[in-house]
Formats: C-alpha cells, structure tokens, sequence
C-alpha cells in the first residue's frame, strides 16, 4: 500500500499537466517497505529530448541531491512519479524495460485534454515494476486528505 497526501497528488498532478504534451517526472520521498507512507514529492525535469511525448529521464541530479539530502535520516527515495499525455495509468513495455529498482513505486498519472482543450491529469495509479522478471505488480494507492 503507498499512502500519499492529497496536496502532494495535487502537487503531481500540477506539475504533469505543466510538462503536457511531454512526460512530467519527480521523486518520492518517504519511509516504509510493504506499506510506503509518501512524505514529499520533488518534480524533476524530464531530459529525454527525442521521444519526450512518451519517455522520460529523470533528472539525475535531482536524484543526487534528494540521495545526499537524505543521508542518514529515516527518510528514502521511495518510488518516483511520472505522465501518461494522453495515455492511460499503466506502465508502458518501455517503464518496464527501465525498471531497475524493483523495491521502488512508480506512480504513473494520466493527463489529457477535455472539451476545454486544457490539460487534466487523472487516474493516478501505483506500481512495482521489475525489469529483470518482467513484472508488474500493482499496489494499493491510499490517497489521504488534507488537514
């Protein structure tokens, strides 16, 4: 289960719709294995510049810092986020082919244009993806509200 706080939801959904039609991609932060509590989300820039309409790559310096920011703490990078434009909630062959971390959730939010022609992100949905094995592992997304 991946419990996260609807203002941090509402954070990736933001920054997604601002990256459309490109993939918008973060981190999470948080603690915990089989139940991951999310504590903060950090967007990165996609730099995937050929097929950025349905790739991405993360920023490798925001994982860096996010890495040495957290050192020693009781904090971890616990999965990272990304879009779908104009696509569904669910991993594509190319997630899996690039899911190295298997112990990492990938939550992958769907963003398309409504009759308004303004991009809107929805159906976000969590994973654990595994490249080696080739698997797909769904995970309970707990979405908790606001205070």
């Amino acid at each position: 289960m991946i419990i996260l706080d609807a203002t941090d939801l509402a954070g990736i959904a933001a920054a997604a719709e601002a990256a459309f039609p490109a993939e918008g991609c973060g981190l999470l932060i948080g603690s915990g294995q089989e139940i991951v509590r999310v504590s903060r989300v950090i967007a990165a820039n996609n730099l995937e510049r050929e097929r950025r309409n349905d790739r991405f790559e993360l920023d490798p310096s925001v994982r860096f810092a996010a890495e040495r920011s957290l050192r020693g703490g009781a904090e971890r990078v616990v999965g990272h986020w990304h879009s779908h434009p104009n696509g569904r909630s669910h991993p594509s062959a190319e997630d899996i082919a690039r899911a190295f971390e298997p112990d990492l959730i990938w939550l992958i939010i769907g963003v398309m244009c409504n009759d308004d022609k303004l991009p809107h992100a929805h159906a976000p949905l969590a994973y654990r993806l595994n490249a080696e094995a080739g698997t797909i592992r769904p995970e309970q997304l707990h979405i908790r509200s606001s205070l």
